[in-house]
Parts: C-alpha cells; structure tokens; sequence
C-alpha cells in the first residue's frame, strides 16, 4: 500500500514536471506554482488562528505545496479536516 501511494505523488510530479516544461517556460511556472502554493500555505495557517484547524510545516507539507501548489494546500487541508 505504501509503495502505491509513494507511486502515485511520483507519477503525479512527473506530470506537473513534464506540463512545466512542455509551455517552454519551467522556471517561470515553477516559481509561480511555489509562491502560490506557500501564500495559501501562510493563507490557511493565519486563518487556522481563528478556526484551529492548520497545516503542520515540515519537509513533506512544504514540498508537497511547492510542487502541486494550491491543489495540495486544499488536500491537505481536507485532510486534516476529515481525519480529526
């Protein structure tokens, strides 16, 4: 079972990865997806103040949000939300 889901968010950065450089400009998408990924990151952890649900910061929230950008922040956030 681990090595499924460790396969799965492998494929899924190969995708993202390979969509960045076929538009011809990865490091302009890249820098994009990791500032909008991080800004709803600090978006999600300064309203977490009010209603106590955040997203812990370590390694694997961090990169997860800088590669997959706001689509991980929300799964993260579901998550968190759901298994509580």
């Amino acid at each position: 079972m681990k090595v499924l889901i460790i396969t799965i968010i492998v494929i899924g950065m190969a995708v993202v990865i390979f969509s960045m450089f076929k538009s011809g400009s990865f490091l302009k998408n890249l820098f994009r997806t990791v500032i909008q990924g991080i800004a709803s990151l600090l978006a999600v952890n300064t309203i977490g103040l009010l209603t106590g649900v955040t997203i812990a910061l370590n390694w694997y929230t961090v990169t997860a949000i800088s590669i997959f950008g706001t689509p991980a922040c929300i799964a993260l956030l579901l998550s968190d939300t759901l298994f509580r």
